[in-house]
């Protein structure tokens, strides 16, 4: 650890100190070899898991996040109705058994359970059933907790069978994940592992003298922690004195050592009183990186740790080049993921530490690579959808619950089966029903008052405006139906196919009659509210319009070197959307100006001392305007999931040029660019293994892929050789 003196703090010094040792840093805790990480103790697993009605979870988890939330942060405002928090489920399975087995069971709350319609001792948790045809049913009631079963025995722990039921008339597929296999451990426990992290550097403010990890402190003291990582997590300390000891925290040095507590995102820490004899203090719950120690007399301390809530991970999609600058960005990316994760990709941990539709989707579209936490998405993916049998008094944000579908298919893709679909095909086909039932004679769909109408992200000072009708939500709605074609036909529904394809034809037509502005060669913003046509251009419906097909190819150079660099305000401000734009600029072979951007908005970020990336990025701004945001002067989120997706997009689907077939979910093709790089080496994971790649400007690059699967390989470029892999095994080629 770094002992820093000061007698008065300069900020931007400090920051220059920091830009100096930024690239020694290790960016995530559980990589960081000074953090130690404390697992939890072996438990019993059993043959199968933990069943409970789809979606469930995810409410049961959202409700504690909204709890944790309105005890810990100031400014908390949530839109619309989510799936309700059941605590009641009816489970139930038709076995036909060979020979006697004895069945255990485990739930949390009260169990009802009967075999064959009758109720058998419901103080049971073992039962031996005859050979032959059972019926079992068991009916799980809870107090405040999800309705969970785990059923271990011979033919009877396959989740292949079972059914769930809300109210015991209409039964669906169970939902469960493989981590859930310990009779001990209920689904809504708490996943997380505690990480000890020790502080990075010391900032002396006032009257402070640091003796290796010994602070002492006199009358009036001041002193700066920085743990480098910012996590969410309870501060603990060891001191002893006289008076008391206050300490005040933050993701910022400004934000740290504020003095008005109004400015506070989260709720002050009441000071402590010290004793001569040696207390620990174990401070709050809290986002931060940095901790603010004051005292008014003398006092030592001992210790301080910092003991983050870490959710467990496999960190499964690799990446290193020769650039230290781009590897910095990546794994700042992965941490900035990584440290939103808990039971969801969360918005800002700081701000308000909840699950929102569109953050959720986008942090998927990485997330599901780097650490393959298919519950995590699946949260993530119920919260987007609208709950069952949904109204339009439920909307909160009228286009978040379209970005459900998105994941849908990008969970379907990445996995390779229809278990999540099948799932939430119900709550699929009601929300797709809400939105047809609000289409107008065109097939737009538009928001009005009470609702918080639309809002794409936060660079939208070229608009679009929240209520109307904008050109970008009708595009997504588009591509909605298309999805549920793609579904439908995958359901075996020919008929419900054909349908949502019309839809779709009709849409797409209006979109370019009414939005396609042929002078321009851009789509406009759309209809404002009043009625009247928004004939500006911003650069929502252009990005959306390239990911749906809709903006024709033959104008993307002129899209692209004319009409992006001329819209105000475009590199003003960089919002959470930019993972999705990202899509759109590859997708459009513009390569070379998300590396650019990456390097100019996120490199920056890193040089002024940031370990996480925010949620808005305004750069060359004021480091006060750079984290006002809602105006409030530290209302911005500096640990925001969906700005961590853009690097991993860039890597993934720019350096590596990856895509897969939506036909044939086992077929891949890698379109590899080393751009200015001289070398690259990475691991893309995929259902059936990995694909390992090593990249060199100069030399013998080599492929490595699993079996099972079929690799088409460009090793330079769309126009040049083909080569296809459809064995397990090493092969070697050379880049020009």
């Amino acid at each position: 650890m770094k002992h820093v003196s000061y007698l008065m703090l300069g900020i931007l010094s400090y920051f220059t100190f920091f830009s100096v040792k930024a690239q020694d840093k290790f960016f995530d805790p559980l990589l960081d070899p000074e953090c130690k990480a404390s697992f939890p103790e072996l438990m019993e697993t059993w043959n199968s898991t933990y069943m409970w009605y789809p979606g469930l979870l995810s409410a049961h988890k959202q409700k504690i996040q909204k709890e944790k939330s309105d005890n810990r942060c100031v400014n908390v405002d949530y839109p619309g109705n989510f799936m309700k928090d059941y605590n009641r489920t009816i489970f139930r399975k038709k076995i036909k058994l060979a020979e006697d087995t004895e069945i255990r069971w485990n739930a949390v709350g009260k169990v009802s359970f009967s075999v064959d319609d009758r109720e058998i001792n419901n103080n049971l948790k073992v039962y031996k059933l005859s050979s032959g045809t059972h019926f079992l049913k068991f009916d799980v009631m809870t107090e405040n907790r999800l309705p969970a079963l785990i059923v271990q025995g011979e033919g009877i722990q396959d989740l292949e069978g079972w059914q769930v039921s809300l109210d015991n008339q209409s039964w669906n597929l169970p939902e469960t994940d493989i981590r859930y296999n310990k009779p001990s451990i209920a689904p809504d426990d708490s996943e997380e592992l505690t990480v000890t992290i020790l502080p990075d550097k010391y900032i002396v403010l006032r009257n402070t003298v640091c003796r290796d990890s010994l602070l002492e402190l006199g009358e009036n003291a001041r002193v700066l922690l920085d743990f480098n990582h910012l996590e969410i997590g309870n501060v603990i300390v060891r001191a002893s004195g006289s008076g008391t000891i206050s300490f005040s925290v933050g993701e910022s040095p400004d934000e740290a050592l504020n003095e008005d507590i109004r400015g506070f995102e989260q709720r002050d820490i009441e000071p402590f009183v010290l004793t001569d004899s040696i207390q620990e203090f174990i401070l709050p719950e809290r986002a931060l990186r940095y901790l603010k120690i004051a005292c008014d007399r003398p006092c030592k301390i001992k210790s301080v740790r910092f003991d983050a809530k870490i959710w467990p991970v496999k960190f499964l999609m690799q990446f290193e080049c020769s650039s230290q600058s781009l590897n910095n960005i990546w794994k700042a990316g992965v941490a900035t993921l990584h440290a939103s994760m808990h039971n969801f990709y969360l918005d800002g941990i700081k701000r308000d530490f909840l699950p929102w539709s569109m953050d959720a989707i986008i942090s998927s579209l990485g997330g599901d690579y780097v650490f393959g936490d298919r519950q995590v998405s699946r949260n993530g993916i119920s919260v987007s959808l609208m709950p069952l049998h949904p109204q339009i008094s439920d909307w909160g944000i009228v286009d978040y619950p379209l970005h459900a579908l998105i994941g849908l298919k990008h969970d379907y893709m990445r996995y390779g089966d229809l278990v999540t679909s099948l799932m939430f095909k119900e709550r699929i086909l009601q929300q797709l029903a809400l939105y047809e039932s609000i289409q107008d004679e065109n097939g737009f769909i538009e928001a009005d008052r009470p609702s918080w109408g639309f809002i794409p992200g936060w660079a939208r000072k070229m608009g679009p405006e929240e209520y109307g009708k904008p050109a970008y939500a009708q595009m997504m709605l588009y591509q909605n139906f298309l999805i549920g074609s793609y579904f439908a036909r995958l359901w075996n529904d020919d008929s419900l196919a054909k349908h949502y394809v019309q839809k779709a034809e009709q849409l797409k037509n209006s979109i370019i009659n009414y939005f396609w502005d042929n002078e321009k060669k851009a789509f406009i913003n759309g209809y404002r509210i009043n009625g009247e046509k928004d004939y500006r251009i911003s650069h929502h419906a252009q990005y959306w319009g390239i990911l749906t097909g809709l903006y024709p190819e033959e104008n993307y150079n002129y899209l692209f070197d004319k009409i992006i660099p001329a819209i105000p305000f475009y590199k003003e401000e960089i919002s959470y959307e930019k993972g999705y734009e990202f899509l759109a600029y590859i997708k459009a072979g513009r390569k070379k100006e998300i590396f650019t951007m990456l390097d100019e908005v996120w490199g920056d970020w890193l040089r002024q001392g940031n370990t996480r990336f925010p949620e808005n990025f305004t750069p060359h701004i004021s480091l006060k305007e750079q984290l006002a945001f809602y105006n409030r002067p530290f209302g911005l989120s500096l640990c925001h999931g969906t700005n961590g997706v853009p690097p991993i997009i860039a890597v993934l689907y720019g350096l590596y040029g990856f895509s897969q077939s939506d036909k044939n979910l086992s077929e891949y093709t890698l379109c590899p660019d080393l751009m200015s790089l001289d070398w690259i080496k990475g691991c893309i994971p995929i259902k059936e293994g990995n694909i390992n790649i090593h990249l060199i400007k100069e030399g013998v690059c080599s492929i490595e892929i699993p079996k099972n699967c079929t690799v088409h390989l460009y090793p330079n470029g769309r126009d040049g050789k083909l080569l296809t892999y459809k064995k397990a095994g090493v092969y070697t080629f050379r880049m020009k």
